[in-house]
């Protein structure tokens, strides 16, 4: 039987070392608890049903949050290890709540949807059903897990958690955002735009979203239209997240070629 968790860490560990792995001790020690991090989400996701918040999205979105990082130590000459950590961890679990069982009050049928009991859910639907509550479950699926709330500021992961989602929920006041958060959410945009699958992507990226019921049709009617006119919606509502990393990521060759791959799908 194929792997497919470890083929996610293998590949996740390939990227990690081409781009910030090798600098000094602060940040190789940072890369061990990423690496242990990774290893944690690429289990959980191998279990979703979802077919956009799949075990590929979070391989994906943490490929590029590396890139990302491997840019700023270009711009900047070096990234600190505490910035390795947010950014990798806010990355990797903020969609991880998504998945049906995942938090240690989730019982059979009962989720945990909110600080109150868990409450009964329609297990007929995929994971997907659980996008509306995926914000607060990522964030009570970080504080149950010893390994990572001990080695993540849960202030600034939380804040990202909550911005991550570009499709979903209610942006946070602009005010409040700080850098990690505003990263987070355009590595999700970059992720889903210059996706080698990006057709497919679309369609799974849709269908979740139809499933969750976060679907406007007074915008998106069907997926005809959707795949229609998702294009003038990324220009009007998503170009403004995403374009100071776009020209963060043209600092290196790996990615150039992420914004090439986005651009060509435009």
């Amino acid at each position: 039987m194929i792997n497919f968790t470890r083929i996610a860490k293998f590949e996740f560990e390939r990227v990690l070392a081409e781009s910030i792995e090798y600098q000094n001790d602060d940040v190789m020690q940072a890369s061990d608890i990423v690496k242990n991090m990774a290893l944690i989400a690429f289990t959980r996701f191998a279990k979703s049903s979802s077919l956009y918040f799949s075990l590929g999205n979070v391989l994906s979105t943490s490929s590029i949050g590396l890139h990302v990082l491997n840019a700023m130590r270009c711009r900047d000459g070096v990234v600190m290890p505490e910035q390795v950590i947010n950014l990798m961890a806010s990355v990797l679990f903020c969609n991880i709540g998504i998945i049906k069982g995942v938090l240690e009050d989730d019982d059979g049928e009962n989720q945990k949807i909110s600080s109150d009991k868990p409450v009964s859910v329609d297990n007929t639907h995929t994971d997907s059903s659980m996008w509306s509550y995926k914000a607060f479950r990522s964030k009570k699926f970080i504080q149950d897990i010893s390994f990572l709330d001990t080695n993540t500021n849960f202030k600034i992961v939380s804040r990202a958690i909550e911005y991550a989602d570009f499709f979903g929920a209610i942006p946070l006041d602009n005010v409040a955002v700080d850098e990690t958060a505003k990263y987070v959410r355009a590595i999700q945009i970059i992720s889903l735009m210059s996706d080698n699958n990006y057709d497919r992507k679309m369609v799974e990226f849709y269908l979740s979203a139809k499933e969750a019921g976060l679907i406007d049709e007074k915008i998106f009617k069907n997926l005809a239209e959707f795949r229609e006119k998702w294009v003038h919606y990324f220009w009007e509502r998503l170009y403004p997240d995403v374009g100071e990393e776009i020209l963060l990521l043209r600092e290196t060759s790996q990615g150039r070629a992420i914004v090439s791959q986005m651009y060509s799908h435009l």
